[in-house]
């Protein structure tokens, strides 16, 4: 992969992780201004901290998959710097650009991403 294909997908990566970024610091505060709400003790206030308990935990399932894809972002940050970026973890054969460019944080080749999946999926 030549330089200017590397910068890129550098691009590309830092923008996405920009944007995971800017979403977790989203539900972050929107998480600390619900938690500082008052409720009364009436049993509508009861229904609505229920319904505010649900959807601040959806909000943390989100932030914590957001955290994995920036883990990832990072591994293929990483891998640009060393020179192993667009290479198959696995087979060592190159990465076809277009899956790249779909996924650009992508470890495996096509072939042995389906091969990984089938390896870890739960039956």
């Amino acid at each position: 992969m030549n330089k200017r294909d590397l910068k890129k997908f550098e691009k590309l990566l830092l923008a996405e992780r920009d944007r995971l970024t800017g979403t977790i610091q989203n539900i972050e505060q929107t998480t600390r201004e619900e938690s500082g709400r008052d409720h009364y003790g009436d049993i509508a206030s009861y229904a609505e901290t229920g319904s505010d308990n649900f959807e601040l935990q959806t909000a943390l399932n989100i932030a914590s998959g957001e955290s994995d894809w920036i883990k990832e972002i990072d591994e293929a940050l990483r891998r640009i710097e060393d020179g192993s970026y667009g290479t198959c973890d696995s087979c060592q054969e190159t990465i076809p650009k277009k899956r790249l460019e779909a996924f650009p944080s992508a470890r495996y080749c096509i072939k042995c991403q389906e091969e990984y999946e089938r390896e870890n999926s739960l039956y």
